[in-house]
């Protein structure tokens, strides 16, 4: 059972990314816990399909078609949200504009990822946080998933960007599981290698790389564990190599955000 009270039949989520992959799985997951979701993505078709798929396990679905490059992207989800009893926000979405030297591209070309990795998630955390925030102060919990990425743990060569923006990501995802905590939202961030999605499968068929051959990780057991460990943050990382390990462990990701957050009550008073 779930950690989080965040997690409650009858109440909201959206997920950005929503309409396949690992974005479809944690709609599927949540769906069967009794919430009902928006899903955000660009593609309307596949939008319905998801939609439908998560209507048949007997709860409501809505939809949003949109760009999150949109400079309203942000100011979109809240009005399609307003009327909601909204308790879980889930980040799932995130490009990867990589496969190129950093100075071999104009920075047009990684302006997308940073548009969207970046930009677009601070707004929303920004947003949607101090929302959740507002509705736990009044007694309804809230909780954030953000899927993240083990590009985040140091920079690899042809996917400068790629890791930049999910380091951003992971570091900025732990504050504020510090800060929100004792506000009533947990956060948590996803950690993993590499997803069975089919992305992933389309960019291995034009490589003749069958998908087993990659380890990949399977979307309904990663969207399941990262719903149940919520309420345990700051991160989910299936992967960790053990429980002490200081880059990997949330154990020990913990104990760092909190021995951090500390210092810092002291230094600002």
């Amino acid at each position: 059972m779930t950690r989080s009270a965040a997690i409650a039949p009858g109440k909201w989520a959206f997920i950005t990314g929503g309409s396949d992959g690992l974005g479809l799985a944690f709609a599927t997951d949540l769906a069967q816990r009794g919430m009902h979701c928006l899903l955000i993505a660009r593609q309307e078709d596949k939008l319905a399909r998801a939609a439908a798929a998560v209507r048949a396990l007997g709860v409501e679905a809505r939809t949003l078609s949109l760009d999150l490059e949109a400079p309203d992207a942000v100011a979109q989800i809240a009005a399609a949200t307003a009327d909601l009893p909204l308790t879980l926000a889930v980040f799932n979405a995130g490009a990867e504009a990589s496969g190129a030297a950093f100075v071999d591209r104009p920075y047009d070309h990684w302006a997308t990822t940073i548009r969207r990795n970046v930009l677009f998630l601070t707004e929303a955390l920004n947003h949607f946080g101090k929302r959740l925030a507002d509705s736990a102060a009044a007694g309804t919990p809230g909780g954030i998933i953000v899927v993240g990425s083990e590009a985040a743990f140091g920079g690899v060569g042809l996917s400068g960007i790629y890791t930049a923006t999910k380091g951003f990501a992971l570091n900025l995802c732990e504050s504020l599981w510090a800060e929100l905590a004792p506000r009533g939202v947990d956060v948590i961030t996803l950690l993993f290698k590499i997803a069975d999605t089919p992305m992933l499968r389309e960019t291995l068929a034009r490589r003749g790389i069958p998908v087993e051959a990659t380890g990949a990780s399977d979307p309904i057991a990663l969207a399941r564990g990262t719903i149940e460990a919520l309420g345990d943050g700051p991160v989910y990382n299936p992967d960790a190599v053990s429980p002490d390990d200081p880059v990997t462990s949330n154990a020990a990701r913990r104990e760092r955000v909190n021995a951090k957050t500390e210092q810092m009550k002291f230094f600002y008073g």
